[in-house]
């Protein structure tokens, strides 16, 4: 019984733990007024665990950024009028006109995300709203955006949509994602940045200085056989518990506590879970997929 219990703590440590934390930061330092293109020449983050992509822009219209060192493209969607309060904005998000960059968690590792903060800044007729969003809905839901630390010139929205409160072209701090929830990421994972309600198509949007922040896990062999798992949310505070892969095939899982002991053991009907009956506590979770195993630290608030 030592010997299985050793075993186990031997699994905590590796899975659980936070790992090595990391800050990625995008600075466009060599991003060139009119020369430079839709991808960011600037050499990327480097950091043991994850691979950074470089920034890109898509965009219609625009081919060239409209200033040094910091990524900005003119030709944003309308939908403000000089001035505009936020009541009287009329624009919406645009499918065809962001910026984006993805994160490759690197074979043997997982990836935990917990912010993204950046500078933004318009010019005289540019976007007066801006959200964010990743690849893992299908770029639908906007994440959890707020202002850190204060800015009043920056104000976000109901709807996690940030709006610029002064109608001015001045460089703005502040602008921060909350990335609760993505945890023990091992497939890639991209964000987009989506400006709009400009007053003008000459209107620019930009975004500098772009931090993206995290703790890197080095898993055992046991923890990359299911590929593309994905669990959420994690931290959990309420009852369901969802997990997806690349295959997507029946799934069953084992919910074992802190000495060892399994507590929970069920099938995973649509990608989902219940877990009411745990208590708040950190727990190891055994996935089984196709004879594939993987396993993951789950926290229950």
């Amino acid at each position: 019984m030592r010997k299985i219990y050793s075993s186990l703590f031997t699994v905590f440590a590796v899975v659980m733990s936070f790992g090595q934390s990391f800050t990625g930061t995008y600075n466009f330092a060599a991003v060139s007024n009119g020369s430079s293109g839709l991808i960011d020449p600037t050499p990327v983050p480097t950091f043991t665990g994850i691979t950074f992509g470089s920034f890109s822009a898509t965009n219609p219209v625009a081919t060239q950024p409209g200033a040094n060192g910091r990524f900005v493209f003119d030709n944003q969607p309308l939908g403000a009028a000089n001035g505009a309060t936020y009541a009287a904005l009329t624009g919406s998000v645009s499918a065809t006109t962001y910026y984006e960059v993805t994160l490759t968690p690197q074979a043997g590792y997982s990836v935990d995300l917990t912010s993204i903060t950046f500078t933004t800044q318009r010019s005289n007729t540019g976007v007066r709203t801006y959200v964010v969003r990743s690849s893992v809905d299908g770029y639908v839901a906007n994440l959890p955006a707020s202002i850190s630390p204060a800015n009043a010139n920056l104000i976000a929205q109901p709807g996690n949509i940030f709006f610029f409160n002064a109608d001015n072209n001045s460089s703005q701090t502040g602008s921060t994602i909350n990335l609760s929830g993505f945890n023990g990421l091992t497939s890639p994972i991209t964000f987009r940045f989506y400006g709009y309600n400009a007053e003008a198509s000459g209107g620019n949007f930009s975004i500098d200085d772009v931090v993206i922040s995290g703790n890197i896990n080095t898993l055992s062999v046991a923890d990359n056989n299911i590929e593309g798992l994905r669990m959420y949310p994690n931290p959990l505070s309420g009852n369901t518990l969802h997990l997806t892969s690349t295959q997507n095939l029946n799934m069953t899982i084992q919910i074992i506590d802190t000495l060892g002991k399994t507590i929970l053991k069920s099938e995973v009907i649509n990608n989902s879970v219940n877990i009411s009956s745990l208590n708040s506590g950190v727990y190891i979770i055994k996935i089984t997929e196709d004879n594939k195993t993987a396993l993951r630290k789950l926290i229950v608030n």
